[in-house]
Parts: structure tokens; sequence; C-alpha cells
């Protein structure tokens, strides 16, 4: 309910603010679980990639925005839930696992902090999540300099699927290097959108 409410009031915000469109919707999956998987420059990212695309999304947020009470109820009532950033967090990891069997959507930024560099990096767990609940990641470009009346761009690539790894038995390494390919996709949308 509050998920719909938020997207509904937010939607003609950033469509004006941000003047935002979106290419690439023809890429997102009709039905079925997959991963959102985002590079991270601003903290308007998840609210850009939340009310532009059509289905509903969980988001992982790191655990220190559940610290405040007011922010912890907001933030659980529109189906976010938390990581400990920096270490492997099985609670949400069962969450992330629970809500791709549930036929969800799930979204996270695998560099796992805001990344304002030209480094393309990534954590593993987009690709073990991915691996494990055995769904493809859609990737995504947010492209914008986040001025007000400046044209943003979210920039969806074609789905991921990692289905020559599903029976294989993969390392934490693999998992980074499988997550870091991911990132050189979403890197590539990027660039492709600049020239």
């Amino acid at each position: 309910m509050l998920y719909q409410f938020a997207k509904l009031l937010l939607k003609p915000y950033f469509s004006l603010f941000y003047r935002i469109k979106v290419e690439g919707m023809e890429n997102i999956p009709e039905s079925g679980a997959y991963i959102v998987c985002a590079n991270h420059y601003s903290a308007v990212d998840p609210f850009m990639i939340g009310v532009m695309l059509p289905h509903r999304i969980a988001f992982m947020a790191k655990a220190e925005l559940f610290k405040n009470r007011i922010l912890r109820f907001l933030l659980t009532n529109v189906g976010a839930f938390p990581i400990k950033r920096g270490e492997a967090d099985i609670r949400s990891i069962k969450t992330s696992l629970k809500i791709l069997s549930e036929g969800k959507v799930l979204s996270l930024f695998p560099e796992g902090t805001r990344n304002r560099s030209d480094e393309v990096r990534a954590e593993p767990g987009i690709a073990m999540l991915s691996i494990k609940a055995k769904v493809p990641v859609l990737p995504v470009a947010v492209i914008s300099d986040y001025r007000f009346l400046h044209q943003s761009v979210i920039k969806i690539g074609k789905p991921i699927n990692l289905t020559p790894y599903y029976e294989q038995r993969l390392h934490n390494e693999d998992y980074t290097r499988v997550s870091v390919d991911i990132m050189k996709n979403i890197w590539e949308l990027k660039r492709n959108e600049k020239q």
C-alpha cells in the first residue's frame, strides 16, 4: 500500500525535476523473479529506479538507515530490508533468497556503496544470489548529473542469465569475478549512452 502510494507521489516529481527518460523497457522480464543490478552514485538512485520501473522492487539498504525509528518504519513498509556492509550478512542473504523464491523482484547495488570514481568494482553478492536463486540479472545504468531540470536516463540492458554457473561449485573469488563482469556490462551501457 505505502509502496504504491510513494510511487504515485514520487513519479511526477522525478519525471518533472530530473526529466527522466527510460530506455530499454522491452528488456524487463514480464513476470517471474529477477534482480535489478545498477550503478550507484547518488542517494536518489533507488528512488529513480523504484518509481520508473513497472514492478514492485524490494531494495537492500544499509543497516545504519534502520537505526532511526521513523526511517525504519518507512523503509520496512516499502519493502526495503537491512544489509550490514563489509561482512557476510547471512540474514540479508536469506531474506533476498526468500524474496526471489516467491517470484518477486530484488534490487541491489553491487558496488557496495556509492561509487563516484571510474573504477569498475563489485561485491560477490549479486552473482551469488542470481546463481543460488537461479534468476536473471537485469543490468540498469543510471546516467545523471542529478541537477534539477537536467535530463537523466535510466538505461535497461538485456537480462543476464548465469545458467552456465548453476551446477558449478564456486568460491568467493568466482562470484566476485562474475559480479565485476556484470558491472562492466552496466558501465558499457553508460558509455554507449554518452556517445
